[in-house]
């Protein structure tokens, strides 16, 4: 691709390596938590639900997303784009646009897993669950609005990935303006998915210990609000000049808040399958921590018992 007049040009380099490793790293990982689960919910809890095969189809979409990012990158993207051909440019376009559905969907369908989970929890006494559904609808609508906005804002769709073709395009503010909310909006749902199981499971008659490690394990999920806003931070570089080598950090948050996100969804599911690999026989048979937790979940009300406010603990223990 030709540079500017007086422009100067930087040394032909490439993040693309740098681009594959840490997606498919992270990628990898969050596949592995879903294929534990999956076989934690079979196996040994034998309490598989909805939310598992939401979880797999988050899974399926993170690993679609990610493939095609790895054809843009085949392509130049990572690269500086004054070395990148015109017919390179617009393959790696090309990918990036049909990448965006599934890119952006990958780190929504895992909080739909999220809260089917917590309402399943939650059994009879299901009065604020309305907050839940409130904001993953407002999430999911947000997504499919900025999949719609990205796919449909040039007419023909072909200047996408063509730039130099002549099309009539919304303005970039307006798929910006969409782009910032939907990233913000992600961020406020990783939260309350945080914040939620706090408050559902902190009036449990319970160890004090083991009460937090069920908060945290149900938590983990507000790590992944850090990425969705740094993310964000990062989506003018939409518009630099050099976007092929400038969205770098854009591309890796964007990965890595989808594969958090999934790995907090998996994490609570796992405890018993730690505790089956890990806890000795002897120790099982006798009196040990594994053994200690599991009586708990036999059924039990909160401090402030009330009939409606009840959460099935055998639900909990089958997570």
């Amino acid at each position: 691709m030709a540079s500017a007049p007086g422009l100067t040009i930087p040394p032909d380099e490439s993040r693309g390596p740098t681009l594959s490793i840490v997606i498919w790293t992270s990628t990898a990982i969050a596949t592995a938590f879903v294929a534990l689960r999956i076989y934690t919910r079979f196996y040994i809890t034998k309490s598989q639900g909805w939310d598992d095969a939401v979880i797999v189809l988050s899974a399926i979409l993170n690993l679609i997303g990610a493939s095609l990012c790895s054809a843009s990158i085949a392509h130049g993207v990572g690269r500086h784009i004054y070395y990148i051909s015109d017919e390179d440019m617009t393959k790696a376009l090309y990918y990036d646009a049909i990448e965006r559905a599934p890119g952006i969907l990958a780190y929504n369908v895992p909080k739909l897993s999220v809260v089917i989970l917590l309402v399943r929890l939650m059994g009879n006494a299901r009065r604020h669950a309305w907050v839940l559904y409130s904001v993953i609808t407002v999430l999911f609508i947000t997504s499919i609005l900025a999949i719609s906005l990205y796919l449909g804002r040039c007419r023909p769709i072909e200047h996408l990935w063509n730039p130099s073709s002549s099309a009539e395009c919304l303005p970039d503010r307006v798929f910006d303006t969409v782009s910032y909310f939907c990233g913000a909006w992600s961020a406020f749902t990783d939260v309350v998915l945080a914040v939620f199981p706090i408050t559902l499971f902190w009036n449990l008659q319970m160890k004090k210990s083991r009460k937090i490690s069920l908060m945290i394990l149900m938590a983990l999920g507000s790590i992944a609000s850090v990425a969705a806003i740094l993310k964000t931070t990062q989506i003018s570089t939409n518009h630099a000049v050099d976007e092929p080598w400038d969205a770098f950090w854009l591309t890796i948050l964007t990965y890595v808040e989808v594969d958090l996100v999934i790995i907090a969804a998996c994490a609570p599911t796992l405890p018993k399958l730690v505790g089956k690999a890990f806890v000795r026989k002897e120790e099982v048979s006798e009196n040990s921590r594994y053994r200690n937790f599991t009586p708990i979940f036999r059924g039990y009300r909160a401090f402030d018992s009330q009939s409606e406010s009840t959460i099935n603990m055998h639900r909990i223990e089958h997570v």
